[in-house]
């Protein structure tokens, strides 16, 4: 469970140190979130643990840690590169069954033993895993957990599942409850699936939606309470193979179609395509008249700061008083706070302990936001900047509706690049934030998607061998979207 979704016996830390990531000594929190109580004491899943994450979901390469953690032994690590070590390795990623059998079988101190001997000893460069669910998509990808819950705020599910090699799923926004999840943007925050097959992503999903409009009706507004009338996993297993996708019409947006997107991601894009055609669907190209590049491409300015404006609301509740852990000041003899810098000398000591909490409880980027989203809601920029991605966010969302009015699902990659590398001196940020342009869209219309891996080619390097392919639906349409991406799946098994 990602660490900002609540587990009653578990501290609630969002990988924060404003809320006590790094204290020893935490309480745990004392309640459940809604879909971990539906998991844990209804559907008899079995905790794992609490997986790592960019703090306060603000990040791409789970490296946005508490910064007294932020050291190569606590970064999350994408298990690709060493993944040989693992005894179940050679087991099919569709079947879960044996998969869990085999973990099961071995020793934890065998586990243990030559998970850490793999890590200690391999030679090659680390990779990210993605974020800001680095640590859910990383317990599933080297098998810790069959499936693991994060969350999806512009393509935190998404990224990395497909930098992971593993099946990451973002219902529809307001499909599942966030009753327990910790704010980061409401008006965009999904509670996502992570798990090594679409059956498993299915299965999980099909817990948390039958049962959401049973519990917690009265008092949570976060859930649209929508449960499917047939169970979904029977709907994606019943699925026939020959010509299974007759009278289906699948899109390719043009506007998708970028040119930082690498020549192999784009060939899997399109061998992803020609896979639906074969099974009989339907290929129609979007053109630009219905989704315009340049909305598509404005769209990831606009999510900043919508975001950041909604993180800054968020968050201001933490000021070591009512949330969050205060700030350990010098007090004087006469009982006044110690003044370590000029500029606060005019503040009252309540608005020195506000200021000392929050700078040493945040990290560089959450701060970085809050401050971004504190200025895009000043009143001389909330008209040129809050309004006017407001109204683009509409019209991308009144775009892509229409466009899935002429199509069933839209076919689009999940990243514009593959795992970027973590020891290079240094990673340009501004690359980074382009990558979420292919995952921010769909976020920001709250429609279902699911990010599949499909194999590359035989010849590509190992970082390069899988890229994640996107499936995207109507709201609500998570059945179709998931029918697809099992086909995906089969079909990339077998290349």
């Amino acid at each position: 469970v990602k660490a900002n979704l609540a587990v009653s016996t578990e501290a609630l830390t969002a990988a924060s140190q404003i809320l006590g990531s790094t204290t020893p000594t935490l309480p745990p929190v004392g309640y459940n979130a809604s879909v971990v109580d539906t998991l844990l004491h209804q559907c008899g899943a079995v905790l794992v643990g609490i997986t790592n994450m960019d703090e306060f979901g603000m990040g791409s390469l789970g490296t946005n840690v508490a910064p007294s953690k932020l050291t190569n032994a606590t970064i999350t690590r994408n298990p690709r590169p060493f993944m040989h070590h693992l005894p179940y390795e050679t087991v099919p990623i569709s079947d879960d069954d044996e998969r869990m059998a085999k973990l099961i079988r071995t020793p934890v101190e065998e586990l243990e033993h030559s998970h850490e001997l793999a890590c200690l000893t391999d030679d090659g460069p680390m990779w990210s895993a993605g974020g800001s669910s680095c640590g859910s998509a990383v317990s599933v990808a080297h098998g810790s957990s069959l499936a693991s819950l994060g969350t999806d705020t512009g393509g935190s599910v998404r990224l990395p599942a497909a930098w992971c090699g593993v099946v990451g799923l973002k219902p529809s926004y307001g499909l599942l409850s966030r009753h327990g999840v910790v704010s980061y943007a409401s008006s965009l925050d999904t509670v996502g699936i992570l798990a090594p097959s679409v059956s498993c992503a299915t299965t999980v999903l099909d817990c948390l939606a039958q049962r959401s409009s049973n519990h917690h009706g009265s008092r949570d507004s976060t859930a649209s309470y929508y449960a499917p009338s047939t169970k979904l996993s029977c709907l994606v297993e019943n699925t026939p193979s020959p010509n299974t996708l007759d009278g289906l019409t699948i899109g390719i947006p043009a506007a998708f179609s970028v040119s930082e997107c690498p020549p192999p991601i784009q060939e899997a894009w399109a061998r992803g395509a020609s896979v639906l055609e074969k099974n009989g669907a339907t290929i129609k190209t979007i053109s630009s008249e219905s989704i315009s590049p340049e909305i598509v491409q404005h769209s990831l300015s606009a999510y900043y700061v919508l975001a950041s404006a909604e993180a800054s609301s968020n968050l201001s509740r933490y000021d070591g008083l009512r949330y969050g852990v205060g700030a350990d000041l010098s007090v004087k003899s006469d009982g006044s706070l110690e003044e370590e810098d000029a500029n606060i000398s005019e503040m009252t000591q309540l608005e020195k302990r506000y200021s000392a909490t929050r700078a040493s409880g945040f990290g560089k980027e959450v701060i970085r936001r809050i401050l971004s989203g504190a200025s895009v809601l000043s009143s001389d920029r909330f008209h040129t900047h809050y309004e006017a991605a407001a109204k683009l966010r509409a019209l991308l969302t009144k775009q892509l509706n229409s466009a899935l009015d002429d199509v069933d699902l839209l076919l689009i990659p999940s990243a514009l690049s593959f795992p970027c590398i973590m020891d290079e001196e240094s990673i340009d940020s501004t690359e980074m934030f382009a990558n979420d342009v292919m995952t921010v869209p769909v976020s920001l219309a709250g429609l279902p998607a699911v990010s599949v891996p499909f194999f590359v080619n035989q010849h590509a390097s190992q970082r390069e061998s899988v890229a994640g392919l996107q499936v995207v639906g109507p709201r609500l349409g998570e059945e179709m979207v998931l029918k697809i991406a099992k086909l995906i799946e089969q079909e990339s098994e077998s290349i």
